[in-house]
């Protein structure tokens, strides 16, 4: 049955809103009486009319309950040390990084760019990491002289990294990148939109990332050969390819279980274990359904780290320092992206409700089919009456919002689109040379712009005409 066959069963009594049935436990979120979002305790309507739209908010509130619940959660369960990496790939405002160097969050980093970001942002190196399949010679030296870990995701790094670190006179800390794949859900469908129909082992061995046991077991000898390189254990990262608990103790048993044969093979005992990030939210748009997902961060983690305890003590090997590199988790239900409403259109018993953002803003839509809910911003205690579809101001046709409950709205009214603090600015475009949205750090009454808006000028201030065009 479809949205607007049942938006009328979606209405809500006098006194109840739109919010308060989706909040989780460390949203900033509240509603006015007269049916206004607040973050933080701030009203979005004078967000909107202080700083325009589309704009980006964040509560820091928020992102420091997210970090010192994860970090509560690891030191429960793991009775060696642990460390907090944050995947700065998720949201790479400064302001962020600066916030979770302030919690002692350790960085994961892809390239030079996000090695800018996170040092910047005030990390420091003894707990900063730098990933990749194709890391350039360039970016393994800024690490090496930085003193960060590396995780070798090649062979041909061994001898790239072994100059260096002869050049620098100095020992080089190095993880190996595993590639395992959880044998009972391997002929699943990722929970990701996949095109070309692939079963999750079929992703898995696809993508470019990690290496098998057997060409581990051979990489290993020569790694502890190396003059100049110090392997400290493993790196593991398979991401949010199904939200399930036994998803999660699946592959950590498969990770275990790896460990094992390659201390049979090579006698390597790993001291350190990095066992990536990917843990599904409360709010997971990701799932593409709205309904909450009743798994906390603490039960993924708890299950993880059972099965990695039970089947290291089974194989006599000492419990390493566990480190995780969570991104989503930390920055998702932080974020709000507000837009105002423009144009609405009734045709063919149809509603289009046009805003000022676009799938630019929130690109997770095109590329893995996320369903993000968007609310009426100002009139929360307002019923829904009618089936919308929310629409940016881009050429192509695709939604933010398809056939949506929504109360009767007018221009200038405003939207939010929740969980908009993950993979929506770093993965944001220009496309139809829109200028990206400014963005505002929300703290009590206190609001900072953290990031400037675009203008047109900045969409083509790197474009050049040669002067043979200008004829």
């Amino acid at each position: 049955m479809s949205e607007a066959s049942i938006s009328t069963d979606l209405a809500f009594a006098d006194g109840d809103d739109a919010l308060s049935p989706i909040l989780t436990a460390t949203d900033s979120m509240s509603v006015t009486s007269d049916g206004c979002l607040m973050v933080e305790g701030k009203r979005v309507d004078e967000l909107v009319k202080e700083f325009g739209t589309p704009l980006y908010m964040l509560s820091e509130r928020t992102l420091r309950a997210n970090y010192r619940r994860v970090a509560r959660a690891m030191a429960d369960a793991w009775p060696a040390a642990t460390k907090i990496l944050y995947a700065i790939k998720a949201n790479n405002n400064l302001a962020v990084r600066a916030i979770f160097h302030q919690e002692g969050a350790g960085g994961d980093c892809f390239g030079e760019g996000e090695l800018y970001a996170t040092f910047l942002g005030g990390a420091t190196p003894d707990s900063v990491v730098l990933n990749g399949s194709n890391k350039s010679p360039r970016d393994l030296r800024a690490a090496a002289e930085l003193g960060l870990v590396i995780n070798i995701d090649g062979e041909d790094e061994i001898g790239f990294l072994r100059d260096i670190a002869l050049e620098l006179n100095r020992s080089i800390r190095v993880c190996l990148r595993l590639r395992v794949i959880p044998e009972e859900f391997a002929d699943r469908a990722p929970d990701y939109i996949d095109s070309a129909g692939r079963s999750l082992a079929e992703k898995i061995e696809a993508a470019q990332w990690g290496l098998s046991v057997e060409n581990a077991a051979r990489l290993i000898p020569a790694i502890m050969d190396t003059p100049g390189l110090d392997l400290l254990g493993y790196h593991h990262h398979l991401g949010r390819l199904l939200p399930d608990l036994d998803y999660n103790t699946a592959w950590a048993r498969e990770l275990t279980g790896s460990i094992g044969v390659l201390e049979k093979r090579t006698g390597y005992v790993p001291r350190l274990l990095n066992i990536g990030g990917g843990f599904a939210r409360e709010r997971d748009p990701e799932s593409r359904n709205r309904e909450l997902n009743p798994t906390r961060v603490e039960d993924h983690i708890r299950v993880v780290t059972s099965e990695l305890i039970s089947g290291l003590n089974g194989l006599g090997i000492p419990l390493p320092e566990l480190w995780v590199e969570p991104g989503r988790y930390l920055v998702g239900n932080a974020g709000v992206l507000l837009g105002t409403v423009g144009q609405i259109k009734r045709d063919n018993e149809r509603v289009w409700i046009n805003a000022d953002f676009s799938i630019n803003n929130l690109m997770r839509i095109e590329t893995s089919g996320s369903n993000y809910h968007v609310l009426a911003a100002n009139r929360l205690r307002t019923p829904a009456v009618e089936a919308a579809t929310v629409v940016g101001p881009l050429c192509t046709g695709s939604p933010i919002a398809r056939d949506r409950p929504m109360p009767e709205l007018n221009r200038g009214d405003i939207l939010a689109v929740l969980d908009a603090g993950m993979y929506a600015e770093t993965a944001s475009t220009q496309f139809n040379g829109v200028p990206r949205p400014c963005t505002v750090l929300v703290n009590g009454e206190r609001v900072d712009v953290i990031k400037e808006r675009e203008s047109v000028l900045d969409v083509f201030a790197k474009h050049r005409i040669p002067p043979r065009l200008r004829r």
